[in-house]
């Protein structure tokens, strides 16, 4: 079982267990969820730009498929949770929660789609010991300012991670409320939340649109998946990120005339947890001078303006990192850097300062080994 049971920085936990005393909270655990229960309105806690979220009542029972139809870019379950349970509430913009048990202990996440402005959805009111700002991976391509809240009672913990999508409009929190949290990350729970499947399946819209991947679903190998290709079709087998991984291609080309064929573009299927095919995703490079090459389990997919490092994770074929330039009409160059599996060096808006980490990248792709397709014949 992945774990996401890590240690906080001692001096963290220092405070956290010293600032607070005996202080009691203000309300209750996200898991009883009575200021939402009761009418209540009062969403003033911390991380809040605005005023009341307005829970309704009552909460009705729900599925992760209805949720995900009604907030954009919902939360799943992390690997290894149990007891996984979903509800809303109703009315026009309904909150969302997802309970779940993560290595014996109970957390709550909720999304609201709240407009313009953040609003803490928690429904936790403690007198909070800690506050960091934190940026969580995954979430805005890896840029998701967020912010951590800890609270430490007299047999009570409560540990708090809130953020606000401003693309989207919506508001998200995670929270816990335990006898004891040593050494538990509510960062890496909430970046482990992430449904990185689904991001990558909306990421690019319009590359979409124009390419549609083969109907798997009868499929149960990888042999099966092949037999559906056509003349001039391409396929291989190949390792991303330490998972064996087919990339298949509706157009090769002779790379160098004798016969080894490469391609710009792939669908990539792996197996999945129940020995079925499943479809990873569809990356596509800048044209012939570019083809797909690989290097230390990681897929290069590059073009004029960027070079992405592309790796398997949560079912999702995601950039690890992503190197690109923008040129002005000026003739400026403004350098950027992302990542979809954690934090960069690059600023709030993404920028780094110079060319220095594209120029590295594209020298990486150099030396990385091109893939070779069978063509069908």
């Amino acid at each position: 079982m992945k774990k996401y049971i890590i240690s906080l920085l001692t001096a963290v936990m220092a405070l956290s267990l010293t600032a607070c005393g005996s202080d009691k909270p203000e309300q209750v655990s996200p898991s009883e969820s009575s200021a939402a229960e009761s009418g209540q309105s009062d969403n003033s806690g911390p991380g809040t730009d605005s005023s009341s979220a307005g829970l309704a009542n009552p909460w009705v029972d729900t599925t992760a498929e209805e949720a995900s139809s009604l907030i954009p870019k919902l939360f799943i379950a992390p690997e290894g949770a149990e007891d996984v349970t979903w509800s809303r509430t109703e009315g026009d913009e309904p909150l969302i929660q997802m309970s779940f048990k993560l290595d014996g202990l109970d957390l709550t996440a909720r999304a609201q789609s709240t407009g313009d402005t953040a609003e803490d959805i928690s429904g936790l009111y403690y007198d909070w010991a800690v506050e960091s700002d934190v940026t969580l991976a995954g979430w805005a391509g890896g840029q998701m300012p967020a912010k951590i809240y800890r609270y430490a009672g007299s047999g009570e913990y409560a540990d708090l991670c809130t953020w606000y999508d401003f693309e989207t409009g919506v508001s998200y929190s995670l929270g816990i409320v335990a006898e004891d949290l040593s050494g538990f990350d509510i960062q890496a729970v909430a970046e482990a939340i992430f449904d990185y499947e689904a991001d990558n399946m909306t990421s690019d819209t319009a590359a979409l649109e124009e390419h549609m991947p083969l109907d798997i679903s009868s499929c149960t190998s990888f042999k099966q998946i092949t037999d559906m290709l056509r003349s001039g079709n391409g396929y291989v087998k190949t390792t991303i990120s330490d998972t064996e991984v087919l990339l298949v291609t509706e157009y090769v080309f002779d790379i160098d005339g004798g016969g080894h064929y490469a391609a710009t573009d792939a669908d990539i299927y792996y197996m999945g947890d129940d020995g079925l095919p499943k479809y990873a995703g569809y990356v596509s490079a800048g044209g012939t001078a570019y083809p797909l090459s690989i290097a230390d389990g990681k897929l290069y997919v590059g073009a004029n303006p960027y070079m992405k490092k592309m790796v398997l994770m949560a079912g999702g074929i995601v950039a690890d990192e992503e190197a690109s330039v923008e040129y002005g009409t000026d003739g400026s160059e403004t350098y950027y850097l992302r990542s979809d599996t954690h934090a960069t060096a690059a600023d709030e808006n993404g920028q780094v300062p110079d060319s220095t980490t594209l120029e590295t990248f594209y020298e990486e792709y150099e030396a990385a080994e091109t893939i070779f397709f069978t063509m069908v014949e």
